[in-house]
């Protein structure tokens, strides 16, 4: 009998704990993360997480900034914050739904990011076209050299081709 009252003691404390985290930070809401090109690195409120694409959990009462970045591309950041769900419109609510965050949810739920190409330049310079062709041609070299896929070349071509037809 004497073994069972620290033991018991033990647990409970453990439980009172962990659910004072949850009372502030509230339960747990799974979120997707996207990008193009895949595999950019995720790092959910200045620590890394993983890479793209994934899904994590993230506590619903509390705002989160996540960060992509990947090798050859601008880091891309979105801003996750609570936001009143259609449960809040509720006539009756519980408080001890309220205080576990029930009533909010993190929006966005999902984070899709086109990465840009550090290739795509900000400025046309005094000869557009050619500045275009000097892009092209340092994708294609990243191509011919195993740093980018096919498909990640396209994009990145893409990318150069929008940005002068929408200066010029």
């Amino acid at each position: 009998m004497k073994n069972i009252l620290p033991l018991t003691l033990a647990l409970f404390s453990v439980a009172a704990f962990s659910g004072c985290e949850l009372m502030r930070t509230g339960v747990p809401q799974e979120v997707v993360i996207l990008s193009f090109p895949t595999e950019a690195s995720v790092y959910i409120d200045g620590k890394a997480a993983g890479i793209t694409p994934m899904r994590v959990a993230l506590p619903r009462k509390t705002n989160h900034e996540i960060r992509l970045e990947k090798h050859g591309y601008n880091p891309a950041v979105k801003y996750f914050a609570p936001v009143p769900n259609e449960k809040a419109e509720n006539f009756i609510r519980f408080g001890l739904s309220r205080d576990l965050g029930y009533y909010v949810d993190l929006d966005p739920s999902t984070m899709r990011a086109k990465l840009r190409s550090e290739l795509v330049p900000n400025s046309l310079g005094a000869d557009p076209f050619e500045r275009m062709a000097i892009q092209a041609l340092q994708a294609d070299a990243k191509l011919e050299a195993g740093e980018i896929t096919p498909l990640e070349h396209k994009y990145i071509i893409e990318q150069i081709v929008e940005f002068f037809e929408s200066q010029i």
